[in-house]
């Protein structure tokens, strides 16, 4: 009797392990004292099944099936997984948005491959955003930063002075003495006028031969003197052959102003400058005959 049992036992447990989809045991066929481990090799059976259809639908990468409930103890490790991989997925969406800051400390290996691609993807990022705002020539902001930063600090309503600046007959020079000795006469300002503002204030390249200067809590007169020794340094530079010079306009807004248009102050502080470059321009390009 017990020989045929186990018998029988035994191939419905190797059934379970190897062919589980056609394990079946008829109770009927043991004899009683066998029935409860017939049945405990029933439960094993269902487990089994239901673990075997659980970790096919995640290695497809269906994470939304239902997990197993907690009777079914083989199911543990997977339901693991399968958690990890839902949040997982959350996390890549919010990298997808943008949001470089996921990091993974639960996959090992994955964990190390996942935490470099975010840090690659977020320095990337900075890069672009650099390029996207930086001057490529001098390595001072550009148009678009100023239009950022500028109705940034308009929305303040605190004082503002804005210098522009439109550096004297960079064609005259480029025409002259070649694109690069231009390069260098555009590098020669940046230089000098950095030297004499502050690290946080704005300065910018617009464009070409234009650049703007933005300083915060500052009074007309002090940018004034400010850009007085700035050209009094640059005009120092032109003993080569040709003078160094720049055209510029300064005006200030007070206290609780209602400007917030960048284009408004650019034709303000444009208009300035250009009766500046009118008085002075007779007087440059007699320089240049000289």
């Amino acid at each position: 009797m017990e020989e045929k049992n186990c018998e029988i036992l035994f191939e419905y447990l190797r059934d379970i392990i190897y062919d589980s989809e056609n394990a079946k045991l008829d109770l009927e066929q043991l004899d009683p004292p066998f029935w409860k481990l017939g049945k405990g090799l029933q439960y094993l059976d269902k487990a089994v099944k239901e673990m075997k259809r659980y970790s096919a639908e995640i290695s497809k990468g269906n994470l939304s099936i239902e997990a197993p409930g907690r009777d079914n103890f083989l199911c543990e490790n997977l339901k693991n997984i399968h958690a990890n991989l839902n949040h997982l997925t959350w996390q890549a969406k919010q990298v997808a948005k943008g949001d470089y800051s996921q990091s993974v400390s639960y996959l090992g290996e994955f964990s190390e491959a996942f935490n470099i691609m975010t840090k690659q993807l977020k320095e990337r990022e900075e890069e672009l955003e650099e390029e996207a705002y930086r001057d490529k020539l001098t390595g001072i902001g550009n148009r678009h930063l100023f239009h950022e930063r500028a109705e940034t600090m308009l929305a303040t309503g605190e004082k503002i002075v804005f210098c522009y600046c439109d550096l004297d007959h960079l064609k005259y020079v480029n025409d002259h003495f070649g694109h690069q000795e231009g390069d260098r006469y555009l590098l020669n300002f940046v230089e000098t006028v950095k030297a004499n503002i502050r690290p946080g204030d704005l300065f910018v390249r617009l464009g070409g031969d234009e650049f703007c200067v933005v300083l915060l809590n500052c009074s007309q007169e002090t940018m004034q003197e400010k850009f007085r020794n700035i050209h009094e340094a640059f005009r120092r530079e032109g003993a080569g052959d040709y003078p160094k010079s720049f055209s510029y306009g300064i005006i200030e807004l007070p206290e609780r102003h209602d400007i917030v248009s960048t284009d408004e102050i650019l034709q303000r502080a444009d208009e300035v400058m250009y009766e500046y470059k009118r008085k002075h321009k007779e007087k440059y390009l007699k320089q240049l005959e000289k």
